[in-house]
């Protein structure tokens, strides 16, 4: 898991783990309520009984939640199953008309509390892009390229060292053999100097 998600999966994992809590609390009454809305957005609920639907929406929440506190959970996981969880209260905000004003997207006065659920969505899908984008693997494979990288850089100056040292050498030698070519030409010279004295 990345830096950048700890903050997204602590604040919608504590809130979802919080109302699925809440909601294993409900009455049958709250619960037949809270069905009938849900059922607008995923029409499939509709079939459950009451007290099915709250176990299921109590199981759903608390699940979801768990999963982004997790942090051994991939991101692409608990990413996912926060946008499909804020997927499905966006759908029922849409499709029910009492919440949406004429135009069908903007919320009325009673779709307000719902049409805020639209940013599980939008950190549902940073969770799981973030996680798909930053995989492990891939930083892996960058970090070991900069290893690679700075190991060459390494090379390449201890060459440069080993090179300027090796021809320092050579100059020494050079140096040296010159002197000594020149003293042999100097008592050559002092010889036929002699010689002729």
């Amino acid at each position: 898991m990345s830096i950048i998600q700890i903050p997204l999966r602590l604040a919608t994992g504590a809130y979802i783990l919080n109302s699925g809590i809440g909601k294993s609390k409900l009455d049958q009454e709250a619960a037949s309520h809270l069905q009938g809305m849900a059922a607008k957005g995923v029409p499939a609920l509709g079939d459950l009984s009451a007290d099915q639907f709250k176990k299921f929406i109590t199981a759903s929440e608390i699940g979801v939640g768990s999963l982004l506190l997790a942090p051994f959970v991939p991101g692409w996981i608990a990413g996912s199953a926060l946008t499909a969880f804020g997927g499905g209260l966006v759908s029922m905000y849409l499709n029910t008309p009492e919440m949406t004003q004429e135009d069908g997207v903007r919320p009325s006065q009673e779709g307000t509390a719902v049409a805020k659920d639209v940013w599980l969505v939008g950190a549902g899908l940073a969770i799981a892009g973030d996680s798909v984008v930053n995989r492990s693997g891939k930083r892996r494979k960058a970090a070991a390229k900069r290893v690679r990288r700075i190991d060459a850089a390494r090379e390449a100056k201890v060459q440069a060292i080993r090179d300027a040292k090796d021809e320092k050498v050579a100059a020494i030698f050079a140096a040296r053999d010159e002197q000594t070519d020149a003293l042999r030409a100097a008592r050559d010279e002092l010889k036929k100097l002699r010689k002729k004295a």
